[in-house]
């Protein structure tokens, strides 16, 4: 039975807004709010610029949506009477909670379906630590999937969770020792970047010998990583409008009833980490390799025929068969891909980021880049 509302609801969000999946969530409650309020929504913050919200006997919430992993204290009011809804919760969701959660059968298929079309037979699965319960839930569902292909999937467990420093040594050789190629999914992108960076200490190559992909698509990690990391994008806007639909309805029931939902998953966002490598032959991937560190120094084709030691027509047909473009083409590929990441980020002249990734004469490298990407560079980054 519903009930209608007397006023404008306070609505009280204690999502620390820290992480950027935590900030999306706040979106969708925000869209859902903007569109099916008004609402007086607050968030329960220590901002030192704005009125902050003190006892509650002051601004008494009629909703709450609180993170359910790690929520932040409500000072001086007990809660229990208030319609609460649980974003992302333990697994399973505690009993007698409205929840929305992500699945982790969900977020696990994606990548266990990713790598089983790219062929692979060798898998590894690296989790939380410590180790949580929708850490080992992604794992057991990451690993289903492995197993009903006939394969087999390396759990990591780690030896020193509070010591990075002695973590890695053990970590470095659980991945040599890992049968390769080898598809490799970490718990969260924090967690994917260890994988990364004691990768590149154990000198192992990725994605050639060990693909990896995170979870949260958190871009401050993902474009910063070596090489860049793929990771699972969950639609975190979806859950919190979600969310605040759920508590909407539980605000408006007389006799309001535990809901229980999950939200979707919107796909991979793919970056090198996980760059399909499979057709590539050895000379090919040691040529991308060598690419990849020298792009930006003024390399020539003739500079990665000599760092590959054979004949430059041989090198060009192998190059050509694996990644359907010239040596050349991929050179520039490198090149442009830098001069967009420093006019994205950096105030840099225009001359100094084409003496910075190789390029002879400002004038060359602004006439093909608007060839290429059909504005001018400062376009570009006036667009970005």
């Amino acid at each position: 039975m519903a009930k209608f509302l007397q006023k404008i609801p306070h609505v009280l969000v204690a999502l620390s807004t820290v992480q950027k999946a935590r900030r999306d969530k706040l979106q969708g409650v925000l869209r859902y709010a903007q569109l099916n309020g008004p609402w007086d929504v607050q968030m329960l913050e220590d901002h030192p610029y704005i009125a902050k919200l003190g006892s509650f006997r002051n601004w008494h919430p009629d909703g709450i949506i609180r993170d359910g992993m790690d929520s932040l204290p409500l000072p001086g009011m007990r809660t229990a009477k208030i319609p609460t809804v649980l974003i992302d919760t333990q697994v399973p969701p505690p009993r007698g909670k409205s929840c929305v959660n992500n699945d982790p059968s969900l977020i696990a298929g994606t990548v266990a379906e990713y790598y089983l079309r790219q062929g692979l037979k060798q898998f590894a699965y690296v989790g939380s630590v410590p180790e949580s319960s929708w850490s080992r839930a992604r794992a057991e569902a990451f690993a289903l999937r492995i197993k009903e292909k006939g394969c087999a999937c390396n759990l990591y467990k780690p030896q020193h969770a509070n010591d990075w420093g002695l973590e890695q040594k053990h970590m470095r050789a659980w991945l040599k020792e890992l049968p390769k190629p080898c598809g490799l999914m970490a718990a969260m992108d924090r967690r994917a970047k260890q994988v990364l960076d004691t990768c590149a200490l154990a000198e192992i190559r990725v994605p050639e010998e060990i693909s990896v992909i995170g979870v949260d698509n958190d871009e401050t990690i993902c474009e910063r990583t070596t090489p860049t990391l793929s990771s699972v994008l969950p639609d975190f806007e979806g859950g919190g409008y979600i969310a605040a639909e759920l508590l909407d309805s539980l605000m408006r029931s007389v006799n309001p009833r535990v809901i229980q939902q999950t939200y979707d998953v919107k796909r991979i966002v793919h970056r090198l980490s996980s760059q399909d490598m499979k057709n590539s032959s050895r000379l090919t991937i040691s040529a991308m390799e060598f690419i990849r560190l020298n792009a930006c120094a003024g390399i020539t084709v003739m500079d990665v025929v000599q760092h590959l030691n054979v004949s430059r027509r041989f090198a060009e047909l192998r190059f050509r068969e694996a990644r359907g473009h010239s040596i050349l083409e991929e050179i520039q590929q490198k090149r442009l891909e830098r001069v967009r990441t420093l006019l994205r980020e950096t105030s840099l002249p225009i001359a100094e980021v084409g003496e910075r990734c190789g390029y002879p004469t400002e004038t060359y490298l602004k006439t093909l880049f608007k060839k290429r990407f059909e504005m001018t560079m400062r376009d570009y980054r006036k667009k970005h």
